[in-house]
């Protein structure tokens, strides 16, 4: 009985849940259900989220909230209008502060600024699932998503209609309030599973095929068989101490595809199975994809020196493109967690694609895709346009900026 785990929960002591939380990453089994062989950080583990203080606590009221208020909907659904935080808005923000005399006064056992201690988040919680028609449905509903045991090639899942597009290894920040989100992703981060096994994930859907906000007097879009997203594994989760927020930040680590809808209320629940691009089987195939990654790699080198050159753009290589770079020199020898040999050309793909800024329907094909040497395709010729438009502005100033020898030699004779 779900709510009878939820009373033993409460009676549990904060020590001993966490005991039971933390996430054993050597694991024979820590390979994640969706994300093939993805191994989570050890920085990473739910078992101290609440005290982890490397991850900057969003402010409660950020830019992006005011830039998309609420707009009711006719829908018989709720899901709509999620309160959302971009990735880039929470790295950025600094969270409730405090001054330096109250926090060297502070006992070690206390939570970070910002964040409630496990007990009042625990009774938050409790009292949203018991005293709401949200939280109690939320309850219920995310009890059919962990009935689905990690490992599996297939799982239900929790979608959330995010608005923005995300590829793997972005990161999806939550910024939280409504009763039914609360819970669900309270109960997914605080799920008591056998040591060793990673953390239940959640699904984000596709803003071309399940838009994220319902335009007045319509009905939402629901998700379909057959449409695709993206898998988060939930990374840190906390209760803001002076609203009822909850402040969630997690790492997409994979696709899906939707099998089958299973749960329409609070929220959306669907039977979901792997999305993986198809392993190149002969020589031939292995030729190509290496010829294709290749050319990229050569066309983000060109990027970066003329970038650097001409003062445009800044580095146009990050540290996952240099990570997965399918030049082995090219790679830090101090990665210590290097991708697996069979995920790595696909992960290459998508740390070039989501630095292209490609529209809706471009992404969507991107993340269709289950050829790595088609999608590594699509980026030759954003990337050729941007060498040739660097190739220009570097032409052009190398056309007005004066001659330092001649400037030189013109002072030389007294002219």
């Amino acid at each position: 009985n779900w709510s009878m785990m939820i009373c033993a929960r409460a009676a549990i002591p904060s020590s001993s849940r966490q005991g039971n939380r933390s996430t054993n990453t050597n694991s024979s089994n820590s390979s994640n259900r969706f994300s093939g062989n993805h191994k989570p950080m050890m920085a990473c583990r739910l078992g101290h989220r609440r005290r982890r203080t490397s991850l900057a606590a969003p402010c409660a009221a950020s830019s992006s909230e005011a830039s998309e208020p609420s707009e009711p909907s006719s829908s018989s659904s709720s899901d709509e209008d999620p309160d959302v935080i971009d990735a880039a808005n929470a790295s950025g923000a600094s969270g409730t502060s405090s001054s330096s005399s109250s926090s060297s006064k502070r006992p070690a056992w206390s939570p970070p600024p910002g964040r409630l201690d496990e007990t009042a988040a625990r009774d938050r919680v409790l009292a949203l699932a018991a005293g709401t028609a949200q939280g109690a449905g939320a309850l219920e509903a995310v009890q059919g998503v962990m009935s689905s045991l990690p490992n599996m090639k297939s799982s239900r899942l929790m979608l959330f209609r995010y608005p923005g597009l995300k590829c793997p290894l972005d990161t999806v920040a939550l910024n939280l309030m409504e009763p039914r989100w609360v819970v669900a992703f309270d109960m997914l981060a605080n799920a008591p599973r056998p040591k060793g096994d990673p953390p239940f994930c959640f699904g984000i859907t596709h803003p071309a095929l399940t838009p994220a906000r319902t335009p007045r007097g319509e009905n939402a879009v629901p998700p379909k068989p057959g449409d695709v997203g993206l898998i988060c594994e939930i990374v840190d989760v906390y209760h803001d101490n002076k609203e009822e927020r909850m402040y969630m930040t997690s790492r997409v680590v994979g696709r899906y595809k939707v099998d089958r809808v299973v749960g329409e209320h609070p929220f959306y629940v669907a039977e979901t199975s792997q999305v993986l691009d198809l392993p190149e089987t002969d020589k031939g195939g292995e030729e190509a994809l290496l010829e294709a990654e290749m050319r990229v790699w050569r066309l983000l080198q060109d990027l970066d020196a003329l970038s650097a050159k001409t003062g445009e753009g800044g580095k146009q290589i990050d540290f996952d493109m240099q990570r997965l770079s399918p030049d082995p020199k090219a790679r830090p020898a101090w990665d210590s967690e290097p991708p697996p040999a069979d995920r790595r050309a696909e992960l290459f793909s998508w740390a070039v694609i989501r630095r292209l800024g490609l529209d809706q329907r471009q992404h969507l094909d991107a993340v269709r895709s289950v050829y790595t040497t088609a999608r590594l395709g699509m980026c030759e010729a954003p990337l050729q346009e941007g060498v040739n438009y660097l190739a220009a502005c570097a032409s052009i100033q190398s056309a007005t900026s004066p001659d330092p020898e001649a400037e030189a030699g013109g002072d030389s004779d007294g002219n």
